[in-house]
């Protein structure tokens, strides 16, 4: 496979006059064409503020990309200026945000949304990008695509918004599609049929999907890859398959020992102690070492760095050295 999105030590900070939080503090991920990585952790975890920084959508004033790189097919982003840059996004890069109610326009139906993004990146004429909208609202499932173009938002249901947001990000056949908690605000029959329809479309479009989410049963379902990340940093980094058989950091072991499990019966469902620090309140050594049930001496003073211990798959923990043997 060859990379399609490379992003090496991306690095975001609020600055003020009192203080610098670092809500993205030296981030690494790499996906493949054709690849769908997931980027899962709580809440806080700085997984929005990553994939708004890949789009240079950092809120303003205070938030800044102060380092790193984004190579995106050989382009490094951050060099950009924002006209090149807009040309990027919804074109070469699309984003499917997680309320649909929200990044919808009231005011506007569905078809002169779906429009807007081919008349601007395309180029067509009216009759062109509202014949193409048709034509993209069938490949998302709707079997009256010729009805729904002249509704507005409030109309359609949570599950009918959703796939409208993704025939307007699939709308210019992008090369990355970045799904941030795209099925959160959905039932669990509708989001099982946004997963497989985001599946389906990858493969159609030959497109590679960044899904942010913090559900692993939705990252089990669709993801190739897994990047843990917690307190703006990875701590873990693998292969979905050997990221739920062989586990590494005690935070992603933690994040499994939550799901509920089908079979048997258990009294109570176990959960991490304890909440993600505020980027403000980092805690001085290892980031987790507060929660962390295997804490001991040396993650109280320091940081840890990512070490590879596997082939594609990396870990931010004492308890490994670099050959990947536990420490005892």
């Amino acid at each position: 496979m060859s990379v399609l999105l490379e992003v090496k030590d991306l690095q975001t900070h609020f600055i003020s006059k009192k203080q610098v939080v670092k809500a993205v503090d030296g981030i690494d991920i790499t996906i493949n064409r054709g690849e769908t990585v997931a980027l899962v952790g709580e809440s806080g975890s700085g997984k929005s503020m990553t994939s708004l920084s890949l789009m240079q959508l950092v809120p303003s004033p205070g938030g800044k990309i102060v380092g790193g790189e984004v190579n995106f097919n050989g382009k490094n982003l951050l060099a950009l200026k924002e006209k090149e840059m807009r040309k990027v996004r919804g074109n070469d890069i699309s984003m499917i945000f997680q309320e649909p109610m929200t990044s919808l326009n009231p005011v506007l139906t569905i078809g002169e949304q779906v429009m807007e993004v081919l008349l601007y990146h395309k180029k067509m004429t009216k009759g062109q990008a509202r014949k193409k909208a048709v034509e993209l609202l069938k490949i998302v499932g709707f079997s009256r695509a010729e009805d729904i173009i002249k509704e507005y938002p409030h109309r359609l249901s949570g599950g009918m918004r959703q796939r409208v947001m993704i025939a307007m990000a699939m709308s210019c056949d992008p090369k990355l599609l970045i799904a941030d908690e795209p099925t959160t605000a959905l039932d669990v029959t509708i989001q099982a049929q946004i997963l497989e329809l985001m599946k389906d479309l990858t493969k159609q479009f030959d497109t590679s999907i960044l899904l942010i989410t913090h559900d692993l049963g939705v990252v089990s379902e669709i993801a190739d890859h897994v990047v843990v990340m917690y307190a703006g940093q990875v701590v873990e980094n693998a292969p979905v398959d050997k990221l739920f058989d062989e586990p590494l950091h005690p935070y992603t072991q933690g994040l499994l020992d939550s799901i509920p499990a089908i079979e048997g019966k258990i009294e109570r469902l176990k959960s991490i102690k304890g909440n993600v620090p505020l980027p403000d309140e980092m805690p001085k050594g290892c980031r987790f070492a507060p929660r962390c049930p295997k804490v001991f001496d040396k993650c109280l003073t320091a940081n840890p760095e990512l070490l590879k211990t596997a082939p594609g798959q990396k870990v931010r923990c004492f308890l490994y050295d670099q050959e990947g043997e536990e420490s005892t």
